[in-house]
C-alpha cells in the first residue's frame, strides 16, 4: 500500500496492535512464535501491509481471541485496498457573467405592424426555464442557479442509501464475528488426519477457540511448570505444549508407531507462555509427552 491508508486499514492495524499488547510479546517475541518476521510484523502493526489471513489466525491463537471478528476486518481491509474511495472533485468554477455587445450606433428596426406579441414572446422565451428544471439566476447577479427541492431531496438519498447499505454489510460482519463460535460447530481447519503431521496446531486452526480442542492429560513438574496432550477432532491431530518451561527445555509427544514430534524452550518468551510441538496424526489414545529438561538428566514422560 502506498499513501495514507484507509480507515478500514487504520483500524485493522489498531486492532492487531492490541491483540500484541494483550499478549505480552515484543516484536522478536511475536516472530519467534509465529510465520512473520520481526520485520513484518513491524509492518503489519503499523498498517503499511495487511498480513495474510492465516497470521491473522496466529495472532488471534496467542492472544486467546477467536478470529472472526479480526478476519472480518481484515476483509473490510483489503476490499478499501482494491477499492479506494474516489477524492472529491473540486467545485466548478463559477462562471463570470457575459458583457453585454455594445450597441452600435444605426437606424432602428421599426416593428412591423402585428408584430407585438411576437416580441412579448421571445421576451418570455428568455426567461423560460431549462430542460432540467434548474432555475437560472440574473445575469451579473453572482448567485448560483437554484436546484429545484425535488433534484436535491432524491441526490441526498440515493447517498445516504448507499451509505446505510455499506453500513449494514460491515455491522453483520463485525457483530457477526464478535460472538465466539460454539464449541460443537467448530471452525473450517487447515488440515486434518496425516495432512497434519508435523504442522503448528495454531496456524492450521486446531488449537483456538470454537474447534473442539481438549486436554486429554497433564501433568506437572513442579512450580508452575506444566505439560498437556492436546487432541483436535476437528483436525484429528494430536500435540504437547508446555506451560512456564525453562529455558533449554524440551517437550516430545509420541505415537502408537514411534514416531516424534518435538520443541525446545529457545528464550525467555517461550517461557512465558505456552509452547507447542507439531502435530502428530490421530489420537488421542496411545499417545506420550515427555519433559526432557535443560540439563539432559531428566527425562519425565507419561500417556494419554
Amino acid at each position: 500500500m502506498t499513501g495514507e491508508p484507509s480507515l478500514e486499514c487504520a483500524h485493522l492495524a489498531r486492532e492487531l496492535a492490541a491483540l500484541r499488547a494483550a499478549t505480552g510479546l515484543s516484536l522478536a517475541g511475536l516472530a519467534a512464535r509465529t510465520t512473520a518476521s520481526k520485520s513484518s510484523w513491524q509492518r503489519y502493526l503499523g498498517g503499511v501491509l495487511i498480513p495474510p489471513p492465516e497470521l491473522v489466525g496466529e495472532l488471534c491463537a496467542l492472544a486467546g481471541e477467536p478470529p472472526a471478528r479480526l478476519l472480518a476486518l481484515r476483509e473490510l481491509a483489503e476490499l478499501s485496498r482494491r477499492h479506494p474511495r474516489p477524492a472529491p472533485e473540486p467545485p466548478a468554477p463559477t462562471r463570470a457573467a457575459t458583457p453585454a455587445a455594445p450597441e452600435i450606433p444605426g437606424p432602428r428596426r421599426q416593428a412591423a405592424p402585428g408584430t407585438g406579441n411576437d416580441a412579448s414572446a421571445e421576451a418570455a422565451s428568455d426567461t423560460a426555464l431549462p430542460a432540467d428544471g434548474a432555475l437560472s439566476a440574473p445575469p451579473g447577479s453572482g448567485r448560483p442557479a437554484r436546484v429545484p427541492f425535488h433534484r436535491r431531496r432524491g441526490t441526498v438519498l440515493t447517498g445516504a442509501g448507499a451509505l446505510v447499505t455499506a453500513a449494514m454489510v460491515a455491522g453483520a460482519l463485525l457483530l457477526g464475528g464478535a460472538r465466539e463460535e460454539p464449541a460443537d460447530e467448530g471452525l473450517w481447519p487447515g488440515c486434518v488426519g496425516e495432512q497434519c503431521r508435523g504442522k503448528s496446531s495454531q496456524a492450521q486452526g486446531c488449537g483456538i477457540p470454537g474447534s473442539g480442542l481438549r486436554t486429554v492429560a497433564e501433568q506437572g513438574f513442579g512450580g508452575r511448570t506444566a505439560v498437556e496432550i492436546r487432541y483436535s477432532p476437528s483436525c484429528r491431530a494430536s500435540w504437547v505444549r508446555v506451560r512456564f518451561g525453562s529455558v533449554g527445555d524440551r517437550v516430545e509427544i509420541t505415537g502408537p508407531g514411534r514416531e516424534s514430534q518435538s520443541a525446545e524452550v529457545a528464550d525467555k518468551y517461550d517461557a512465558l507462555d505456552y509452547l507447542s510441538t507439531p502435530m502428530l496424526a490421530g489420537g488421542p489414545e496411545g499417545m506420550t509427552a515427555c519433559l526432557v529438561r535443560a540439563d539432559g538428566e531428566e527425562r519425565h514422560c507419561f500417556r494419554s
